[in-house]
């Protein structure tokens, strides 16, 4: 990377902040360095730790919640949540959650941000509605009924950052970004602030870095940002390397860059948010004869990868995002005994004795339909292995294993 001032629009949450690959001597003030850590109470720290994130630099309180890793945003309950989850998943990057159904997500920017920080949303807004998704993004000027907020923040506030956003909750995009007023409100980079808006834009939908695994590929140094809570799920047809150079989703950006969505920025989002329902995916079988143990996913490369697992075929046909009349399948897995369950009553899965929430397997219908079939669930206790299925008979003629219902409804 050509050593050059630029935007660290960094982890989950997009902070973009402003420092040097120079000469020391040179750093901006500004620098992600200079950060004073502040002090955070024991109980937050062990919290964020619990949930993956790294706490030693980069963490500091904000009006309503902690910004970790310098830019990733959470509120107190969404960390009490991440605390309980952790939910860790493999490898363009999007989060466990994302913004559900076909809607107008209606943007708001603070008239104290001007004219200038207008027309760059607008940028921002034509580059998503060209690709002509399920989610149509439209300015607003209420700030009473809008989907996201963009606001003015101080520099001391933000410590450095030039941005920070957050990701969905409950279908719902995030609904909230800060921006600094020490660097946005009068510029002549229209280009560059379009982009770092829906650089922002793309975490409130569910978007992680295109980078997220080596930072310094656009950066010039850091690492893996790590699950930090929220999963980096690879979105199929993009590529499965570490980086892809000039997304949109990199996580630092130079101050003079323009960054349109390039051939696989658009396979993401068109993958995540096309228009009408999605087409559903292969559900895959793998079975380890050693530990008597089947296990299922969506990620042919996660199965592939399982040490000792062998390919069984595909179990059904599954949706990977949500989709109007299904429900998720959460993943639980029990590594003492070597099990792994799938439930769609997530209670159940909360309870189960030594079992951990492994995140969401995919989505299926809680009842029959046309075009649907059922997804029968077997156990076996003295092995304690489940076994789904939607061949009947497979699982009735399976020596040791006992009928327990139906784990949901997949499309033929």
């Amino acid at each position: 990377m050509k050593k050059t001032q630029i935007l660290s629009v960094i982890v989950a949450f997009c902070a973009i902040i402003f420092f040097s690959c120079e000469e020391k001597e040179n750093l901006d003030p500004l620098d992600e360095n200079s950060i004073e850590q502040q002090t955070i109470p024991k109980h937050i720290i062990q919290k964020l730790e619990k949930a993956g994130f790294y706490t030693n630099v980069g963490l500091y309180g904000i009006d309503d919640g902690y910004v970790v890793e310098n830019d990733i945003f959470l509120s107190e309950e969404e960390i009490d949540e991440l605390a309980k989850e952790n939910t860790s998943q493999a490898k363009h990057y999007r989060t466990s959650n994302l913004v559900s159904g076909t809607r107008t997500v209606k943007v708001y920017v603070d008239p104290a941000l001007g004219s200038f920080v207008r027309g760059a949303l607008d940028e921002a807004i034509r580059r998503y509605n060209a690709l002509n998704l399920r989610l149509t993004l439209r300015r607003t000027s209420s700030a009473t009924s809008n989907d996201i907020r963009i606001v003015p923040a101080s520099n001391a506030a933000l410590s450095g950052s030039f941005a920070i956003a957050g990701f969905p909750r409950n279908g719902r995009p995030h609904n909230l970004i800060r921006m600094n007023t020490s660097f946005y409100g009068g510029t002549n980079r229209l280009g560059n602030t379009a982009s770092v808006i829906a650089h922002e834009i793309g975490h409130c939908i569910g978007f992680r870095h295109t980078d997220y695994a080596n930072r310094g590929f656009s950066c010039g140094s850091g690492g893996n940002e790590g699950p930090a809570g929220v999963g980096a799920i690879h979105i199929p047809g993009t590529p499965t390397t570490h980086a892809v150079a000039n997304s949109w989703m990199l996580a630092c950006i130079g101050r003079n860059v323009n960054r349109p969505f390039i051939a696989s920025d658009k396979t993401a989002l068109q993958n995540l948010y096309r228009k009408g329902t999605p087409a559903a995916v292969s559900f895959y079988r793998f079975y380890n004869s050693s530990r008597v143990n089947h296990f299922y996913t969506a990620n042919r490369n996660e199965g592939n990868n399982a040490v000792g697992y062998r390919y069984e075929g595909i179990a059904c046909k599954i949706y990977r995002t949500k989709v109007s009349g299904t429900i998720a399948l959460y993943r639980f897995y029990n590594a003492g005994a070597v099990n792994h369950f799938y439930t769609r009553n997530r209670n159940e899965g909360n309870n189960a004795a030594g079992y951990r929430y492994g995140g969401i397997a995919g989505y299926v219908y809680p009842s029959s339909g046309a075009n649907r079939i059922p997804l029968y669930r077997y156990y076996n206790s003295s092995r304690v292995n489940h076994f789904y299925t939607t061949n009947r008979n497979e699982g009735n003629n399976a020596a040791g294993y006992r009928y327990a219902g139906i784990a949901g409804y997949v499309p033929k």
